[in-house]
């Protein structure tokens, strides 16, 4: 690519001009999408603590977890607690990786194998959420009847944070750094090009303008009649040929 194509600026016009659509085609997909994770979800949820939710229902996009837990919602009655989970909450993060992915022009492959990636960190924002219901929010009741006390809870409340603040933004971040491996490479590198170096590229330099040209050769006039001539010569030389050359 060239140093045009990689520019910070560009990248960043062509990420903003991506997510309205990417982020309507993750909405408008999202009851799929989360059947998935929350299926992984569930799964998580039993290595955790197994026994506790004995299916898993969806309605519309939320998930809703049946556990095995009772509660008795008036005197007499006894049902099953149903705690639901919005897994938009968790998998935002999607939207923002294909968008960064196709401002990078990256390969459908990259984006495929990038989007499987990120289901078990969306799955476990899922997980804890659904946990953090359980163990903590809904009183010592329901989690002592969950048999969460102790480790697990501090657990519960560390696997929330994590699923909730950092994985939802980051992770998505980290795997374009990693599958954009070279388009980073090749933008850092437009960067740190020397405007005077770069200077017979019109977009990465303003020297081309003539507006310039008279303080240029005031400076060299300058330069040459209060310095060491023969020190600057090769610089003289060097702004000459760059004025008649232009």
């Amino acid at each position: 690519m060239t140093a045009d194509a990689t520019s910070l600026g560009k990248f960043v016009l062509r990420t903003i001009l991506w997510l309205p659509p990417c982020f309507a085609a993750w909405y408008f997909s999202a009851q799929y999408h989360a059947a998935v994770a929350g299926t992984l979800a569930h799964l998580l949820v039993d290595q955790f603590k197994s026994g506790i939710v004995s299916t898993l229902e969806q309605t519309g996009i939320n998930l809703v977890f049946v556990t095995t837990l009772e509660v008795q919602p008036e005197p007499g009655q006894t049902a099953l607690l149903l705690p639901e989970v919005n897994p938009l909450l968790y998998t935002y993060g999607l939207a923002l990786f294909l968008a960064m992915m196709l401002a990078a022009r990256a390969k459908w492959w990259k984006i495929l194998i990038g989007a499987v990636v990120l289901l078990p960190f969306q799955s476990w924002g899922i997980a804890f959420d659904f946990l953090v219901q359980v163990g903590v929010k809904l009183g010592s009741d329901i989690s002592a009847q969950a048999g969460l006390s102790g480790w697990r809870v501090e657990a519960i409340a560390l696997g929330y944070q994590i699923g909730s603040l950092i994985f939802p933004s980051l992770i998505p971040v980290v795997l374009w750094s990693v599958f954009s491996r070279p388009f980073i490479e090749n933008m850092l590198r437009s960067q740190r090009v020397h405007p005077i170096l770069a200077s017979n590229n019109p977009s990465i330099t303003t020297l081309h303008n003539k507006r310039w040209r008279p303080f240029l050769r005031l400076a060299s006039g300058y330069v040459r009649h209060r310095t060491d001539r023969l020190t600057l010569a090769p610089y003289y030389r060097l702004s000459e040929k760059w004025m008649v050359a232009n």
